[in-house]
């Protein structure tokens, strides 16, 4: 057994945790960077830090620090884009965005499609609405009109059975998703595609 197949856990009543989200509120990105860099161990530890306000309203912001020194091993790159933090909190186990709050998230991150991707493939079916389109501006709606197009193709029909399996899987899995995953006997692509990566429409 390695040791990323059961990384420690770090509650939220421990030293570690209570620090790190003092210096998250505080905005103190160098205290961060050090508890993070020097304090958690074995390296490949993962503090799973959900912004539950965010999953529920989209346009709040994530304190700074979220994105700074944050990584995992397993991608070796840094999560300095939403789209990485999103995909890093899903395949931890965080739970998406409320299905109410979807169209928040199209007038949001309209000009971000791979993160609507992410976050809509992280649900087995979610009903789409034409009513959506209104929260997409049009030049955004031009300039990524393939995705778009392949979304709202979605709104009177199943999803693909692919997409069902992938979700099965990654429910089996829950937050070991991003563990177990990469030890499935599974070309990289469908590793890739079982960890919500995006490909630039739906189906």
């Amino acid at each position: 057994m390695s040791s990323w197949d059961s990384p420690p856990d770090y509650p939220l009543s421990s030293d570690i945790v209570r620090r790190l989200k003092s210096a998250l509120a505080t905005g103190d990105e160098d205290t961060v960077q050090k508890l993070i860099c020097t304090e958690v161990e074995p390296v490949d530890a993962v503090i799973e830090l959900a912004n539950d306000d965010w999953m529920k309203e989209p346009s709040a912001e994530l304190p700074t620090g979220v994105l700074l020194g944050l990584w995992t091993l397993e991608y070796q790159r840094e999560l300095t884009t939403p789209l990485r933090t999103v995909q890093v909190l899903l395949n931890h186990g965080s739970r998406s965005v409320w299905p109410d709050a979807f169209p928040k998230v199209l007038r949001t991150c309209a000009q971000v499609p791979e993160v609507i991707e992410v976050l809509f493939n992280s649900y087995t079916q979610l009903p789409v609405s034409e009513s959506w389109r209104e929260a997409i501006p049009e030049e955004v709606y031009q300039m990524h009109k393939p995705f778009y197009r392949s979304l709202f193709a979605l709104a009177h029909t199943p999803r693909c059975l692919q997409h069902l399996c992938r979700c099965t899987i990654r429910k089996l899995f829950g937050k070991e998703s991003v563990h177990l995953v990469p030890q499935l006997p599974l070309p990289e692509t469908l590793q890739n595609y079982l960890l919500l990566e995006p490909e630039g429409v739906l189906c």
